[in-house]
Protein backbone atom coordinates (compact mmCIF):
# COMPACT_ATOMS: atom_id res chain seq x y z
CA UNK A 1 0.00 0.00 0.00
CA UNK A 2 3.15 2.29 -0.47
CA UNK A 3 2.81 5.31 -2.50
CA UNK A 4 5.39 7.16 -4.22
CA UNK A 5 6.99 10.28 -3.57
CA UNK A 6 5.09 12.99 -5.36
CA UNK A 7 2.45 10.94 -6.54
CA UNK A 8 -0.63 12.99 -7.65
CA UNK A 9 -3.51 10.93 -6.36
CA UNK A 10 -6.10 11.52 -9.29
CA UNK A 11 -6.53 9.02 -12.12
CA UNK A 12 -6.47 10.67 -15.39
CA UNK A 13 -6.18 7.77 -17.82
CA UNK A 14 -10.30 6.90 -18.69
CA UNK A 15 -11.67 4.61 -20.96
CA UNK A 16 -15.47 4.35 -21.71
CA UNK A 17 -16.61 4.73 -17.65
CA UNK A 18 -19.85 4.94 -17.90
CA UNK A 19 -20.76 2.17 -20.65
CA UNK A 20 -18.31 -0.23 -18.44
CA UNK A 21 -19.35 0.60 -15.31
CA UNK A 22 -22.74 -0.51 -16.34
CA UNK A 23 -21.94 -3.37 -17.85
CA UNK A 24 -20.11 -4.47 -14.72
CA UNK A 25 -22.89 -3.97 -12.43
CA UNK A 26 -25.13 -5.71 -14.56
CA UNK A 27 -22.95 -9.26 -15.23
CA UNK A 28 -24.13 -10.82 -11.55
CA UNK A 29 -26.88 -9.03 -10.03
CA UNK A 30 -28.19 -12.26 -8.38
CA UNK A 31 -24.68 -12.52 -6.79
CA UNK A 32 -24.25 -9.22 -5.28
CA UNK A 33 -28.17 -9.17 -4.12
CA UNK A 34 -27.39 -5.85 -1.61
CA UNK A 35 -26.12 -3.86 -4.42
CA UNK A 36 -28.55 -4.69 -7.36
CA UNK A 37 -31.80 -4.27 -4.77
CA UNK A 38 -30.39 -0.68 -2.68
CA UNK A 39 -30.73 2.46 -4.14
CA UNK A 40 -27.47 4.34 -6.02
CA UNK A 41 -26.53 7.67 -5.25
CA UNK A 42 -23.42 10.12 -6.25
CA UNK A 43 -21.46 11.68 -3.81
CA UNK A 44 -19.13 14.70 -4.20
CA UNK A 45 -16.57 13.98 -0.96
CA UNK A 46 -14.76 11.39 1.00
CA UNK A 47 -16.80 12.22 3.74
CA UNK A 48 -20.10 12.26 2.85
CA UNK A 49 -22.77 13.44 5.27
CA UNK A 50 -26.60 13.56 6.05
CA UNK A 51 -28.93 14.22 8.48
CA UNK A 52 -31.34 11.61 10.27
CA UNK A 53 -34.53 11.99 12.42
CA UNK A 54 -37.82 10.77 14.37
CA UNK A 55 -41.17 11.60 14.99
CA UNK A 56 -42.44 12.28 18.27
CA UNK A 57 -44.70 9.20 19.97
CA UNK A 58 -48.72 10.09 19.55
CA UNK A 59 -50.06 11.68 21.80
CA UNK A 60 -53.60 10.41 23.06
CA UNK A 61 -53.93 13.68 24.93
CA UNK A 62 -53.65 16.22 22.28
CA UNK A 63 -56.72 18.41 23.66
CA UNK A 64 -56.89 22.31 24.50
CA UNK A 65 -59.72 24.44 25.25
CA UNK A 66 -61.23 26.91 22.70
CA UNK A 67 -59.26 30.73 22.93
CA UNK A 68 -56.51 28.98 24.36
CA UNK A 69 -53.28 30.55 24.42
CA UNK A 70 -50.03 28.69 22.13
CA UNK A 71 -47.11 26.95 24.10
CA UNK A 72 -44.31 26.00 21.96
CA UNK A 73 -41.82 23.22 22.71
CA UNK A 74 -38.46 22.76 22.10
CA UNK A 75 -37.42 21.74 18.64
CA UNK A 76 -35.56 18.55 18.52
CA UNK A 77 -32.33 19.22 16.13
CA UNK A 78 -31.63 16.39 13.49
CA UNK A 79 -29.06 13.87 13.80
CA UNK A 80 -25.76 14.00 11.89
CA UNK A 81 -24.37 10.90 10.89
CA UNK A 82 -21.61 9.91 7.61
CA UNK A 83 -19.46 7.44 6.50
CA UNK A 84 -16.02 7.50 4.57
CA UNK A 85 -15.42 6.41 1.18
CA UNK A 86 -13.55 3.40 0.24
CA UNK A 87 -10.79 2.50 -2.83
CA UNK A 88 -10.87 -0.66 -3.85
CA UNK A 89 -9.36 -2.07 -6.74
CA UNK A 90 -8.33 -5.05 -9.12
CA UNK A 91 -4.85 -4.97 -11.14
CA UNK A 92 -3.98 -7.50 -14.01
CA UNK A 93 -0.99 -7.61 -16.31
CA UNK A 94 -1.02 -9.77 -19.69
CA UNK A 95 2.28 -9.79 -22.24
CA UNK A 96 2.10 -8.83 -25.53
CA UNK A 97 3.34 -12.27 -26.74
CA UNK A 98 -0.27 -13.72 -24.97
CA UNK A 99 -2.08 -11.13 -25.73
CA UNK A 100 -1.23 -11.88 -29.70
CA UNK A 101 -1.21 -15.86 -29.25
CA UNK A 102 -4.02 -17.51 -31.07
CA UNK A 103 -6.35 -19.06 -28.08
CA UNK A 104 -9.40 -21.26 -27.67
CA UNK A 105 -12.09 -19.32 -25.87
CA UNK A 106 -12.01 -15.32 -26.18
CA UNK A 107 -9.28 -14.07 -28.18
CA UNK A 108 -8.24 -11.15 -25.73
CA UNK A 109 -6.71 -12.13 -22.57
CA UNK A 110 -7.17 -8.53 -22.01
CA UNK A 111 -10.70 -8.28 -22.27
CA UNK A 112 -11.74 -11.30 -20.49
CA UNK A 113 -9.39 -10.57 -17.16
CA UNK A 114 -11.04 -7.28 -17.79
CA UNK A 115 -14.51 -8.88 -17.30
CA UNK A 116 -13.47 -11.14 -14.79
CA UNK A 117 -11.51 -8.63 -12.76
CA UNK A 118 -14.71 -6.21 -12.81
CA UNK A 119 -17.29 -9.03 -11.02
CA UNK A 120 -14.48 -10.22 -8.63
CA UNK A 121 -14.22 -6.25 -7.85
CA UNK A 122 -18.21 -5.96 -7.56
CA UNK A 123 -18.31 -8.70 -5.36
CA UNK A 124 -15.75 -7.63 -3.08
CA UNK A 125 -17.66 -4.87 -2.75
CA UNK A 126 -21.03 -6.63 -1.82
CA UNK A 127 -19.00 -8.50 1.05
CA UNK A 128 -17.09 -5.26 2.31
CA UNK A 129 -20.99 -3.06 2.51
CA UNK A 130 -22.23 -6.07 4.32
CA UNK A 131 -18.67 -6.93 6.53
CA UNK A 132 -18.81 -5.44 10.13
CA UNK A 133 -15.86 -2.92 9.85
CA UNK A 134 -16.40 0.61 11.42
CA UNK A 135 -15.25 3.63 9.61
CA UNK A 136 -11.91 5.09 9.22
CA UNK A 137 -11.01 8.50 8.44
CA UNK A 138 -7.85 7.41 6.79
CA UNK A 139 -4.35 9.18 6.37
CA UNK A 140 -1.63 8.78 3.72
CA UNK A 141 -0.59 5.20 5.15
CA UNK A 142 -3.59 3.77 6.38
CA UNK A 143 -6.73 3.63 3.73
CA UNK A 144 -10.12 4.98 4.68
CA UNK A 145 -12.72 2.04 5.35
CA UNK A 146 -16.42 2.73 4.90
CA UNK A 147 -19.01 1.63 7.78
CA UNK A 148 -20.11 -1.83 7.11
CA UNK A 149 -23.78 -2.42 7.38
CA UNK A 150 -23.57 -4.11 10.19
CA UNK A 151 -21.55 -0.94 12.05
CA UNK A 152 -24.75 1.29 11.83
CA UNK A 153 -27.68 -1.30 13.60
CA UNK A 154 -28.41 -0.21 17.15
CA UNK A 155 -32.41 0.16 16.92
CA UNK A 156 -34.10 -3.63 15.86
CA UNK A 157 -30.65 -5.97 16.55
CA UNK A 158 -31.48 -9.23 17.75
CA UNK A 159 -28.09 -10.91 19.15
CA UNK A 160 -27.08 -13.52 21.09
CA UNK A 161 -25.90 -13.80 24.50
CA UNK A 162 -22.74 -11.35 25.01
CA UNK A 163 -23.34 -9.61 21.79
CA UNK A 164 -23.08 -5.88 21.35
CA UNK A 165 -23.90 -3.02 19.39
CA UNK A 166 -22.04 -0.76 17.44
CA UNK A 167 -23.79 2.52 15.80
CA UNK A 168 -22.53 5.40 14.67
CA UNK A 169 -20.94 8.04 17.19
CA UNK A 170 -21.91 11.34 17.13
CA UNK A 171 -18.40 12.55 19.25
CA UNK A 172 -15.93 10.64 16.82
CA UNK A 173 -17.82 11.00 13.29
CA UNK A 174 -17.20 7.33 13.30
CA UNK A 175 -19.16 4.31 13.12
CA UNK A 176 -18.31 1.41 15.89
CA UNK A 177 -18.32 -2.41 15.07
CA UNK A 178 -20.43 -4.46 16.96
CA UNK A 179 -19.24 -7.33 18.83
CA UNK A 180 -20.30 -10.71 17.94
CA UNK A 181 -22.35 -12.63 20.53
CA UNK A 182 -23.42 -16.08 21.19
CA UNK A 183 -24.04 -18.20 18.06
CA UNK A 184 -27.62 -19.84 17.81
CA UNK A 185 -30.17 -21.12 15.14
CA UNK A 186 -32.46 -19.08 12.97
CA UNK A 187 -35.97 -19.42 13.95
CA UNK A 188 -39.34 -18.24 13.01
CA UNK A 189 -39.74 -16.68 16.47
CA UNK A 190 -36.13 -14.48 16.15
CA UNK A 191 -37.55 -13.53 12.47
CA UNK A 192 -41.03 -12.62 13.60
CA UNK A 193 -39.86 -10.49 16.54
CA UNK A 194 -36.92 -8.84 13.69
CA UNK A 195 -40.15 -7.78 11.36
CA UNK A 196 -41.93 -6.66 14.68
CA UNK A 197 -39.10 -4.50 15.48
CA UNK A 198 -38.46 -2.62 12.71
CA UNK A 199 -42.21 -1.97 11.69
CA UNK A 200 -42.93 -0.54 15.39
CA UNK A 201 -39.55 1.49 14.53
CA UNK A 202 -41.13 3.00 11.63
CA UNK A 203 -39.70 0.44 9.01
CA UNK A 204 -41.11 -1.77 5.89
CA UNK A 205 -38.68 -4.31 5.67
CA UNK A 206 -39.41 -5.96 2.49
CA UNK A 207 -36.08 -8.35 1.76
CA UNK A 208 -34.70 -10.78 4.34
CA UNK A 209 -31.40 -11.53 3.08
CA UNK A 210 -29.64 -14.73 4.20
CA UNK A 211 -26.58 -16.75 3.78
CA UNK A 212 -27.75 -20.19 1.75
CA UNK A 213 -27.43 -22.40 4.24
CA UNK A 214 -30.16 -20.23 6.38
CA UNK A 215 -31.94 -19.91 3.41
CA UNK A 216 -32.46 -23.51 3.89
CA UNK A 217 -33.33 -23.18 7.23
CA UNK A 218 -35.78 -20.25 6.73
CA UNK A 219 -37.29 -23.12 4.10
CA UNK A 220 -37.63 -25.17 7.61
CA UNK A 221 -40.15 -22.85 8.88
CA UNK A 222 -43.09 -24.72 6.84
CA UNK A 223 -43.14 -27.50 9.60
CA UNK A 224 -43.90 -25.02 12.31
CA UNK A 225 -47.24 -25.55 14.04
CA UNK A 226 -47.91 -22.16 13.03
CA UNK A 227 -47.45 -22.08 9.21
CA UNK A 228 -49.95 -22.44 6.86
CA UNK A 229 -48.65 -25.18 4.66
CA UNK A 230 -48.35 -24.07 0.61
CA UNK A 231 -50.88 -26.30 -1.38
CA UNK A 232 -51.29 -26.32 -4.80
CA UNK A 233 -53.78 -28.56 -7.15
CA UNK A 234 -52.17 -30.69 -9.32
CA UNK A 235 -53.16 -31.50 -12.67
CA UNK A 236 -54.62 -34.67 -13.43
CA UNK A 237 -53.07 -34.20 -17.18
CA UNK A 238 -49.79 -33.72 -15.46
CA UNK A 239 -46.88 -34.66 -12.87
CA UNK A 240 -47.38 -32.97 -9.81
CA UNK A 241 -44.48 -30.88 -8.19
CA UNK A 242 -43.49 -31.20 -4.94
CA UNK A 243 -42.76 -28.05 -3.29
CA UNK A 244 -39.87 -27.93 -0.97
CA UNK A 245 -38.75 -24.35 -0.41
CA UNK A 246 -40.01 -20.91 0.29
CA UNK A 247 -38.99 -18.09 -1.04
CA UNK A 248 -41.30 -15.21 0.71
CA UNK A 249 -43.07 -14.93 3.99
CA UNK A 250 -46.44 -13.34 4.48
CA UNK A 251 -45.89 -11.58 8.21
CA UNK A 252 -47.95 -9.75 10.23
CA UNK A 253 -46.64 -6.24 8.95
CA UNK A 254 -46.37 -7.47 5.32
CA UNK A 255 -44.58 -9.78 2.72
CA UNK A 256 -41.43 -10.32 3.30
CA UNK A 257 -39.17 -11.94 0.13
CA UNK A 258 -36.31 -13.98 0.95
CA UNK A 259 -33.24 -13.67 -1.12
CA UNK A 260 -30.04 -15.94 -0.57
CA UNK A 261 -27.18 -14.05 -0.86
CA UNK A 262 -23.76 -16.56 -2.21
CA UNK A 263 -21.36 -13.76 -0.91
CA UNK A 264 -22.72 -13.91 3.03
CA UNK A 265 -21.74 -17.79 2.32
CA UNK A 266 -18.46 -17.24 1.38
CA UNK A 267 -17.67 -16.38 5.20
CA UNK A 268 -18.42 -17.30 8.78
CA UNK A 269 -18.53 -13.46 9.79
CA UNK A 270 -20.92 -12.45 7.19
CA UNK A 271 -22.83 -15.57 7.18
CA UNK A 272 -23.96 -15.20 11.02
CA UNK A 273 -25.90 -11.85 10.01
CA UNK A 274 -29.58 -12.37 8.77
CA UNK A 275 -31.24 -9.31 7.30
CA UNK A 276 -34.11 -7.49 7.23
CA UNK A 277 -33.92 -4.63 4.77
CA UNK A 278 -36.42 -1.80 3.81
CA UNK A 279 -34.23 -0.35 0.50
CA UNK A 280 -35.70 2.38 0.02
CA UNK A 281 -32.75 3.91 3.22
CA UNK A 282 -30.12 2.40 1.82
CA UNK A 283 -27.85 3.49 -0.80
CA UNK A 284 -24.49 3.31 -2.63
CA UNK A 285 -22.79 6.45 -2.58
CA UNK A 286 -20.42 6.62 -5.49
CA UNK A 287 -17.10 8.93 -5.58
CA UNK A 288 -16.09 7.78 -8.44
CA UNK A 289 -17.69 4.53 -10.66
CA UNK A 290 -15.30 1.35 -11.57
CA UNK A 291 -13.17 2.42 -14.32
CA UNK A 292 -9.88 0.95 -16.07
CA UNK A 293 -6.79 2.72 -15.58
CA UNK A 294 -4.16 2.28 -17.79
CA UNK A 295 -0.47 2.60 -16.16
CA UNK A 296 2.55 3.70 -17.80
CA UNK A 297 3.74 0.77 -20.00
CA UNK A 298 7.39 -0.20 -18.87
CA UNK A 299 8.19 -3.53 -19.82
CA UNK A 300 6.86 -5.74 -22.48
CA UNK A 301 3.12 -6.12 -21.74
CA UNK A 302 0.16 -4.26 -20.90
CA UNK A 303 -0.81 -3.23 -17.42
CA UNK A 304 -4.24 -2.84 -16.05
CA UNK A 305 -6.21 -1.14 -13.37
CA UNK A 306 -9.89 -1.85 -12.06
CA UNK A 307 -10.79 1.25 -9.89
CA UNK A 308 -13.54 2.64 -7.90
CA UNK A 309 -14.44 4.73 -5.07
CA UNK A 310 -17.49 4.51 -2.84
CA UNK A 311 -19.22 4.13 0.60
CA UNK A 312 -22.65 2.72 2.24
CA UNK A 313 -25.58 5.72 2.87
CA UNK A 314 -27.51 4.47 5.78
CA UNK A 315 -30.17 6.85 5.18
CA UNK A 316 -31.77 5.81 8.84
CA UNK A 317 -30.84 2.83 10.56
CA UNK A 318 -34.33 2.37 12.40
CA UNK A 319 -35.79 0.97 9.43
CA UNK A 320 -33.05 -1.93 8.91
CA UNK A 321 -33.02 -5.22 11.12
CA UNK A 322 -30.64 -7.79 11.57
CA UNK A 323 -30.90 -10.96 13.02
CA UNK A 324 -27.25 -11.52 14.37
CA UNK A 325 -25.13 -14.00 15.98
CA UNK A 326 -27.28 -16.87 13.85
CA UNK A 327 -25.45 -20.38 12.59
CA UNK A 328 -24.86 -19.35 8.94
CA UNK A 329 -23.14 -21.75 7.06
CA UNK A 330 -23.53 -25.10 8.93
CA UNK A 331 -26.09 -26.02 11.88
CA UNK A 332 -22.99 -25.20 14.70
CA UNK A 333 -20.84 -22.38 12.25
Amino acid sequence: MAIATNTYLTFTSRRNREDFADAIYQITPEDTPFISMIGRESVESTHPEWSTDTLAAPNPANAVVEGDEFTYGAVTATTRVGNYTQISRKEYIISRTQEKTLKAGPKSELGRQRRKKGVELRKDMESILLTNQASVAGNSTTARLLGGLPSWITTNDSRGASGADGGFSTGTGLTVAATNGDQRALSKALLDAGIASAYTAGGNPSIFMVSPYAKTKFTSFMSDAAVVPLRANASTSKQATLVGAADAYISDFGTIDVVPNRVMGSSAALARNAWLLDPDFLDLGVFDDIQEVKPAKTGDAEKRVLITEYTLKVNNEAAIGVVADIYGLTAST
